[in-house]
């Protein structure tokens, strides 16, 4: 009889492992899939050819590509789609390493994907920064994953409001003139003042942004105007599990997901930020 039982087990952790495997590798498919269908319709509209170019340009300088906004979204996607694909792997059974390793591939594969296409595309052209950029972008996702402390402290996030130069089109990973990427420091995350009645609910926020611009156009003619912003922000997260989450066992499901989304989202009007014109 024990021997049949240990066989049971042995079955069933095989088909369970089997249809994690499954899980992972539709994860995996369907991510690719629906990166490729969106870049068909949003970026390769133009076709491509069969030659492979290449383009410099630049980081951060007066007259780059959209001032570097542009490289900071790409850092974001990175960020972000790891972290985020992370969580979906690690529901799809996979060990908590497993899942954070297959979401860095997978993420930095993609990406790496799009760079390709776009050096083959008729419209756009490889670019070296941007596939740096990416891969940096996923590598700051393993260090936050690896250090929950370190996690606890800062979260990276993107505050948008569509721009006058978008037409107020809410886009938020093209119109670069509405975006402005914030490292934010929660009081929250520092020992001494986790408990505070007052200073756990604030943040400390600095931030990288350009102005002038549109999206899809190379600027060279110094019409980008680069900011830096310092300031105060509120922790949203920590407000709602104090009142709309608090003693509600009901919302678990919600509160996870919604403080999820405020690691990597700031809520226009929860901050007060001093703008420093770079140029």
């Amino acid at each position: 009889m024990p021997p049949m039982k240990e066989e049971f087990g042995e079955l069933e952790a095989a088909e369970e492992a089997r249809k994690t495997q499954l899980r992972t590798m539709a994860i995996i498919l369907g991510s690719s899939a629906a990166v490729g269908l969106y870049g068909h319709f949003k970026w390769w509209q133009g076709g491509f050819n069969s030659d492979f170019r290449t383009r410099n340009e630049g980081w951060f300088g007066h007259n780059t590509y959209s001032g570097g906004a542009d490289k900071l979204g790409h850092f974001f996607m990175g960020y972000a789609g790891t972290r985020l694909s992370s969580s979906t792997f690690e529901w799809a059974g996979n060990s908590r390493d497993d899942a954070l390793n297959l979401a860095a591939l997978t993420t930095l594969g993609i990406l790496t994907g799009i760079e390709v296409l776009d050096g083959f595309s008729r419209e756009w052209s490889f670019s070296r920064e941007d596939a740096i950029i990416n891969a940096l972008g996923v590598g700051g996702a393993l260090l936050m994953e690896k250090n929950p402390e370190l996690d606890r402290l800062l979260d990276f996030r993107l505050l948008y409001w569509p721009s006058r130069e978008s037409g107020r089109e809410f886009n938020p990973f093209g119109d670069y003139s509405g975006q402005t990427y914030l490292l934010v420091a929660k009081a929250s995350g520092i020992p001494a003042f986790r408990n505070h009645p007052v200073l756990r609910y604030l943040e400390v926020a600095v931030g990288y942004g350009t102005r002038g611009n549109s999206s899809d156009q190379w600027v060279e003619d110094g019409n980008v105007r680069r900011n830096a912003y310092f300031g105060l922000s509120l922790n949203v997260s920590e407000v709602l599990r104090e009142t709309v989450f608090r003693q509600s066992e009901k919302n678990k499901t919600v509160q996870g997901t919604t403080e999820t989304l405020l690691e990597f989202v700031q809520i226009p009007g929860t901050t007060a930020l001093q703008r420093t014109g770079i140029d």
